[in-house]
């Protein structure tokens, strides 16, 4: 099944927004259709591999934080990214939309939805995002990642179809869990934007270890380029292997060679965690809105697949505690890797696919 346009995909801001938007374009590339991106700027840094044959970037901001004047100046940008998708939508023709999440998005499905052109949104948290919030009721299909999808408006009907994953996660899907006779592979990473507090617990939690295991560790270390100098002098003071960068492109490999992971409790990362199965230490952002990471984190220490430690518990003595007892204990790193195994929806890709194709057909055939 073909259609006359493109399917316009809007993501942007973060790479939590754009991963999942790049997995279905992959799979929507699979199946012959033309992927249209809509993106902004920060999220156009994500999108280097991002499979479009067509993308414009738009305007977007968030009026949800800061003062009058910053309100004010959002919303300026969004309505500005409102009329550049109107422009950009009236010379393309999309088929079909769809939009996942973060004001970047908001603009291009607002477009969809003047122009009549069918869209839905796909939630990857498990908590119901702002921005969605304002697109769910009008939208042809409103799908999510997680078993429960908090903040949903009432008689909105929804798909529990799971996060997609980009052919890369997908690859090493249920990828055998590391021999731990060896060396130990521990991977760090603070999101796609990094965080500072990353910079700093871990690397004095992790040079406060027994003599003995510190010497059979390997750091993978996503850490701020402002901070990368600190990190790297932390680990060698410490007399610890690490290796230390602001990104990761191939980081689902480096996950799948880890035999732990801590991280941010992102969607995304909490997708490919259960896609790959690997045990988790998990620090949810303390300011995001309605406190969705942890609601995400949930669905694997729910499964005892991983431990969430608050942000004001992520202390150097009580890492470095987890830390001992985790790694010295291979059987239970061995359950908690089998554990998050499936412990989210696997095929997402395919049944957000499935749902795009549908609604694109029906407004073809009306």
């Amino acid at each position: 099944m073909t259609f006359d346009g493109p399917i316009a995909l809007a993501a942007g801001g973060t790479g939590g927004h754009l991963f999942p938007a790049e997995a279905l374009a992959q799979e929507l590339k699979r199946r012959g259709h033309r992927v249209l991106l809509v993106t902004d700027a920060r999220g156009a840094r994500y999108a280097q591999n991002f499979p479009a044959d067509e993308r414009f970037e738009i305007s977007a901001a968030t009026p949800s934080i800061g003062g009058p004047v910053a309100k004010a100046a959002a919303a300026v940008s969004i309505a500005g990214g409102l009329f550049t998708s109107l422009r950009e939508f009236k010379k393309r023709k999309p088929s079909a939309a769809v939009g996942f999440g973060g004001y970047p998005s908001l603009p291009a499905i607002k477009a969809a939805a003047l122009m009549n052109i069918p869209y839905g949104v796909h939630e990857q948290n498990g908590v119901l995002g702002r921005a969605n919030r304002l697109l769910v009721k009008s939208a042809d299909f409103t799908a999510h990642a997680f078993p429960v999808l908090e903040k949903l408006p009432n008689g909105v009907l929804t798909f529990e179809v799971g996060n997609p994953v980009r052919d890369a996660v997908s690859a090493l899907d249920n990828a055998a869990y590391p021999s731990l006779d060896g060396d130990i592979n521990l991977l760090i990473f603070g999101g796609s934007q990094g965080a500072s507090i990353f910079s700093d617990a871990p690397v004095k939690a992790i040079a406060s270890l027994p003599d003995a295991l510190r010497k059979r560790l390997t750091v993978t270390h996503q850490a701020r380029e402002a901070e990368m100098e600190s990190v790297k002098a932390g680990y060698a003071a410490a007399g610890v292997r690490a290796e230390v960068a602001p990104f990761f492109s191939d980081l689902p490999a480096r996950m799948a060679a880890a035999h732990l992971v801590i991280s941010r409790a992102g969607a995304s990362t909490v997708t490919e965690l259960s896609a790959i199965g690997r045990p988790s230490i998990l620090v949810p952002l303390g300011i995001a809105m309605d406190d969705h990471q942890t609601g995400n984190a949930r669905a694997l220490a729910d499964k005892d697949a991983a431990l969430i430690l608050p942000e004001k518990g992520f202390k150097e003595d009580l890492l470095a505690d987890l830390l001992a007892k985790l790694l010295n204990d291979p059987a239970r790193l061995k359950v908690m890797a089998d554990a998050a195994k499936g412990a989210v929806k696997s095929g997402a890709a395919s049944r957000l696919a499935d749902l795009v194709e549908n609604i694109a057909a029906q407004s073809k055939a009306a």
